[in-house]
């Protein structure tokens, strides 16, 4: 099951509290970066396949189908030059999808 941290969990109280949303946050699949599978998180509406993970004050929810790939995630807390916010880390298969590129930036 995820994990979010004490720190995220305020973050994203703050996010919700400063868009005036209540609507779950739902963990998505994004594509592929140099170290593995990306995810990402965004306000969206519970669909009845969605799993939902009560958080304290929030709920997460993504599809049943990621359940193997976000059962060791982790939402962190980052400060960023625009602010807090918050990422999805997941342990990295060794799965990428680059071929030759002059690195991430």
């Amino acid at each position: 099951m995820i994990t979010v941290t004490p720190k995220a969990t305020e973050t994203i109280k703050s996010i919700m509290k400063d868009a005036k949303k209540s609507d779950p946050i739902r963990v998505f699949f994004a594509g592929y970066s140099c170290s593995g599978p990306a995810y990402m998180m965004a306000f969206d509406k519970k669909k009845d396949e969605d799993v939902e993970v009560p958080i304290d004050g929030f709920k997460l929810i993504y599809e049943k189908e990621l359940e193997p790939e976000l059962k060791e995630a982790i939402v962190d807390s980052v400060d960023t030059p625009d602010g807090p916010g918050v990422v999805v880390r997941v342990k990295s298969t060794g799965a990428s999808a680059c071929s030759s590129c002059a690195g991430c930036h």
